[in-house]
């Protein structure tokens, strides 16, 4: 087999140990997984002021949440997980649509980009009662000859799962989990058209507002402003 992985030698993410509301956490873990796949994208995110300010969490994806939820964002919805790293990092870092062809999934992967995507899971390989709306981190893709890496689709896609291993009813680590193309193309969110999906992508070319450096500035004055009243107090 042959493969593309874009998060190999990478930290995985679990959304199992987050402190903040973990049952529901898997918008920021992924969105916070896939960032930290893209070194020049990672570096904005940990270097924003943001960072430092939800310093007492000690994981950065609940560091994320915590801040979304400060600024009255749902991190069950893209628009707001969206606007949350964008807000976070200081660009439209993460585009998101309902619209996105798989090929141009393939094609990101191809540029060492991950793609967050939308899906609603049955269960595998035992269905629960329910589907279960969930957000992942696609990571790569894998094809039987090496000749065949320019073509479309793959044989099976690279998963990072922030919930547990997909293709086992999400027990142990959702770390580079294989989903066969077909079950992958049935389980993500379609629009009219099937190969066509719900995702987000991210941009690394970027030119920050002259709004986002003064509400950095004034997140910087108002910690040095506390750190010092609370060293008087002392």
């Amino acid at each position: 087999m042959y493969q593309i992985d874009v998060s190999a030698g990478k930290i995985n993410y679990t959304q199992r140990n987050n402190e903040i509301d973990p049952m529901n956490a898997c918008g920021p873990t992924s969105i916070v997984m896939a960032v930290s796949y893209i070194p020049e994208l990672w570096k904005a995110f940990t270097n924003s002021p943001y960072f430092e300010k939800y310093n007492t969490f000690p994981q950065e994806e609940d560091r994320f949440h915590a801040a979304l939820m400060d600024w009255k964002l749902n991190p069950e919805v893209h628009a707001d997980l969206v606007s949350g790293l964008n807000m976070w990092v200081g660009y439209d870092a993460d585009v998101f649509s309902t619209s996105v062809p798989l090929v141009d999934v393939i094609n990101d992967l191809r540029k060492g980009l991950p793609v967050v995507m939308s899906g609603t899971f049955p269960g595998f390989p035992t269905r629960m009662a329910s589907p279960y709306n969930h957000i992942v981190c696609v990571v790569g893709a894998e094809w039987l000859e090496k000749a065949d890496m320019d073509s479309y689709p793959p044989i099976n896609w690279i998963v990072d799962d922030p919930f547990g291993n997909t293709m086992d009813n999400w027990r142990g680590s959702g770390n580079n989990v294989l989903i066969p193309h077909e079950l992958f193309n049935m389980w993500m969110k379609i629009c009219e058209n099937k190969d066509s999906k719900w995702a987000h992508r991210f941009q690394i070319k970027y030119q920050r507002s002259l709004v986002w450096y003064l509400k950095s500035f004034l997140i910087w004055l108002r910690e040095t402003i506390s750190k010092l009243l609370k060293n008087n107090d002392t």
